[in-house]
């Protein structure tokens, strides 16, 4: 479903509601499957993404040969390999989407194998699907890259747990995105696994997760990045967002929203469980630039702000979107094209210069089945009346309540 887009600035409600984290939702999700007797979870999410493992794990029973499918889900598809690899007794077949079955896995793979796992390519080698015949592993020590995706690395640290041997990672070369693996580290922690991690070692010192009697799945503060955008180009005052824990308390990296917004005069006052957002005029020349190697997600999100805001920008450490539900920085580049910026890319960095274009009248954003791609430009409807966005409902996969909370920031959307 397509939807065009206008931008009423009288309309400003609150409270504004996240959904619950899906990074943590999902490792909560695994680690207490890999439990002997599981926690109650609270707050869980309900986007596409944590849905489609909470399918999968219901799906897949001991003993019997399954299909499972997890259609576009990435951190799904990453975590299960590892998880039904360490599942004994378990024959999977797990497959996904055309685009899932065209992003690389041979790393975690590989790694796998190190460790005794049974996984085999139904296709092309290095991609799903993936049959996989789950047993129990053995572990020890293993190497892995840490500069293509955390979520290889967070999956073999929870199944590590489960090793006879234990499990050492030797990280190899820069570690993408460290508070994830730092989230896995202290989730597992909880649960009562002994982690310990360094710039280049992940240990698991002990095997046996102990479930605490209830655990509850904080706000999700990536999703906060498009709220964080609205305040920023519409400069808008005292947004109430509720649920967000403060960064010094938060598992979630992508916390550092409230630093990074600093830039585009964007303030965060927290109380009464609530983040209270406002955003006073700024008018910096110097070029913003940021490595945003530890927060990819966030990527899309500042780029449109930093140009509507006209704000030169050069972001490093970005070469690993290319492999995310689409090539977010080539797609990047050709849909802010449209709206009258010039991007530059090389293999790590994006850019913006100031090189502007004739926008495009009525542009229509291509989402790609990019849910953060359509989330990171509706708030463009500041400045470009009658933008519209294409397969909208991508929002699904993280943010299905996405549409109601904007149109309380004064987005209305109309199907078309």
């Amino acid at each position: 479903m397509d939807i065009r887009l206008r931008y009423r600035s009288d309309i400003v409600a609150s409270p504004i509601e996240l959904p619950s984290s899906k990074s943590i939702a999902n490792r909560a999700l695994v680690i207490n499957a890999l439990s002997a007797h599981p926690a109650e979870i609270g707050g869980m999410s309900v986007c596409d993404d944590t849905q489609a493992i909470v399918g999968a794990l219901e799906q897949v029973s001991e003993h019997s040969a399954t299909i499972v499918d997890i259609g576009a889900a990435g951190t799904a598809m990453r975590f299960l390999t590892a998880y039904f690899a360490a599942l004994e007794g378990v024959t999977v077949t797990l497959t996904g989407s055309q685009r899932m079955c065209r992003r690389p896995i041979a790393l975690l793979v590989d790694a796998l194998r190190q460790s005794g796992a049974d996984i085999a390519y139904l296709g092309e080698e290095g991609f799903p699907p993936l049959r996989i015949e789950g047993k129990r592993l053995r572990g020890g020590e293993i190497a892995i890259r840490g500069d293509i995706s955390s979520q290889y690395i967070s999956a073999l640290m929870m199944v590590g747990a489960t090793f006879s041997e234990g499990l050492c990672i030797r990280l190899l070369g820069d570690t993408l995105s460290r508070p994830y693996i730092e989230m896995t580290a202290e989730m597992m922690r909880q649960w009562g696994i002994d982690v310990r991690t360094s710039a280049d070692r992940i240990e698991i010192l002990s095997h046996g997760y102990r479930s605490p009697a209830s655990y509850t799945v904080e706000a999700d503060w990536s999703a906060a990045s498009y709220i964080y955008e609205m305040v920023a180009l519409a400069e808008l005052q005292n947004v109430v967002v509720r649920g967000l824990v403060a960064p010094e308390r938060s598992l979630q990296g992508d916390s550092e929203l409230v630093d990074l917004y600093r830039h585009f005069g964007v303030t965060t006052q927290f109380c009464n469980g609530c983040a209270v957002i406002s955003c006073s005029p700024s008018e910096s020349d110097e070029v913003l630039s940021l490595d945003m190697k530890a927060t990819p997600d966030l990527v899309p999100a500042m780029v449109v702000t930093a140009c509507l805001k006209g704000r030169r920008f050069t972001f490093e450490g970005v070469g690993n979107l290319r492999i995310k539900e689409c090539d977010r920085i080539a797609v990047l580049t050709t849909e802010m094209r449209k709206l009258g910026y010039l991007l530059t890319f090389e293999d790590e960095s994006v850019s913006w210069d100031g090189s502007r274009c004739e926008a495009e009248c009525n542009p229509l954003i291509m989402t790609y089945k990019d849910h953060r791609i359509a989330m990171a430009f509706a708030p463009a409807v500041t400045q470009h009346q009658g933008l519209t966005i294409e397969d909208a409902m991508v929002v699904n996969k993280s943010f299905p309540q996405y549409w109601e909370q904007m149109r309380l920031m004064g987005i209305i959307a109309e199907k078309i």
